[in-house]
């Protein structure tokens, strides 16, 4: 027995059903067992419970011990005064209030079967605990929590959004930008590039954004590259003078190089193609912001991402080292769709909810519905164990469910693993 596990019997109500009685042998019936509190203080407020003819309204605190009640120090704590029903696993002795109050206690009696189910769950080292249970679950339940799931990872997203807002002095383009940058990255150079654009006024790029050669020195130099190459030509020598140019200007520094990640990434995807391919994306989609806001279409949104950067790029990889393959290095399909749900999306969401703007968030919600999924090896393991990943809102709410519920056996937080338990 745990203590979540405890709560979560008292919350849900279940407890063996039958006649209850207080340790002292009063009748007891639960009304309501109030709701929990994530604060300092009792477990459950306004709760409601009758003993013997008297009905109480009150708090209710939860312990494996009676006896913790003593050792957290409740006894001499007047915020537990109202306490009206202390329920315990294990009941050690006598529950009283600082103000002398003895104060009722239940132990709580759960079926066995119940216990046996949880205990399989959180013991097991399958790649999701309840894997073997899933599909037996009402398809119905499984879509509304993965409903409820996609928005709560669109609200974690907007805390954070929110932080860059206050960081930036409310400027929604400038957050945009290191939104923008960060989802460059495509996980790996995540961080990086994200360093990057708080370190680079995106005021600044557009200032240069009609000169595509100042764009791809300002980024790379802002990156660290330019100061750090082991190969140069006539290309790279003109980037890094045009770049200490601009810094010495704008008075800009570097973030250090070596938070580059390179190793086991395809060439295309080295964190320098993808600063020149966002140079081109400033360069050619200026008022990139409001542009979007216009085109609420997946297909126009992913034009306006389908760009190429300059000729040179062609047969480069890394500024100075050249390949003998000559290829156009436009930002993929694949690589634009994650954009666009990973970064554009959440970032309209949170636009349009500042706003109260209902129909935008509609309008954006809907795209993730009509999104193809994603494909990586947490999807696929989902569509092994038999439920379907047929869309990017799917898919996503999928994601956020193994990192944040199934990672940390939260089985008691989730709606799948309340169903298992109870069934």
């Amino acid at each position: 027995m745990t203590e979540d596990l405890l709560h979560y019997l008292w919350q849900n109500k279940l407890y063996r059903p039958g006649q209850f009685y207080t340790q002292d042998q009063d009748v007891l019936e639960i009304i309501h067992p109030g709701t929990i509190n994530t604060d300092a203080g009792p477990d459950f407020f306004n709760a409601k419970i009758k003993i013997g003819d008297t009905l109480w309204a009150g708090n209710v605190e939860l312990h494996l011990r009676e006896d913790d009640w003593f050792h957290h120090k409740h006894h001499l704590d007047s915020a537990y005064d109202n306490v009206i029903l202390h329920v315990v696993d294990k009941p050690t002795g006598e529950t009283v209030t600082s103000a002398g109050r003895k104060v009722p206690v239940w132990r709580l009696q759960y079926a066995d079967q119940l216990f046996t189910r949880y205990q399989s769950l959180y013991f097991n080292d399958q790649w999701v605990a309840c894997q073997d249970e899933v599909t037996q679950i009402d398809e119905f339940a499984i879509d509304r929590w993965l409903d409820r799931l996609l928005i709560e990872k669109l609200e974690a997203k907007s805390r954070q959004i929110e932080n860059w807002l206050l960081m930036s002095g409310n400027d929604w383009d400038q957050v945009f930008f290191i939104m923008l940058a960060r989802s460059f990255g495509f996980g790996v150079n995540g961080q990086p590039f994200e360093m990057l654009a708080r370190q680079t006024p995106l005021k600044i790029l557009l200032k240069h954004s009609d000169h595509l050669f100042q764009l791809e020195a300002l980024l790379l130099g802002q990156s660290g590259f330019l100061s750090s190459f082991k190969h140069t030509d006539e290309y790279t020598a003109k980037l890094l003078k045009e770049y200490w140019f601009l810094a010495h200007k704008y008075k800009l520094s570097p973030i250090e190089n070596h938070l580059w990640k390179f190793l086991r990434l395809r060439p295309s995807n080295f964190p320098t193609i993808r600063l020149v391919q966002m140079a081109a994306l400033i360069h050619q989609s200026r008022g990139l912001f409001d542009r979007l806001h216009a085109n609420l279409e997946l297909n126009k949104m992913s034009a306006l991402l389908e760009v190429a950067p300059s000729d040179y790029w062609s047969r480069h990889y890394r500024p100075g080292c050249s390949s003998k393959a000559n290829k156009i290095k436009k930002l993929g399909k694949y690589s634009r769709q994650l954009i666009i749900s990973n970064t554009i999306i959440p970032y309209l969401f949170v636009f349009y909810t500042k706003r109260n703007d209902e129909k935008g968030k509609e309008q954006v919600l809907d795209m993730l519905y009509d999104l193809q999924p994603e494909k990586n090896k947490i999807t696929e393991n989902w569509r092994k164990i038999g439920l379907n990943v047929d869309n990017e809102a799917r898919a996503q709410s999928l994601i956020f469910l193994k990192y944040n519920y199934c990672n940390h056996k939260k089985c008691l937080n989730c709606h799948i693993g309340h169903k298992v338990l109870s069934r």
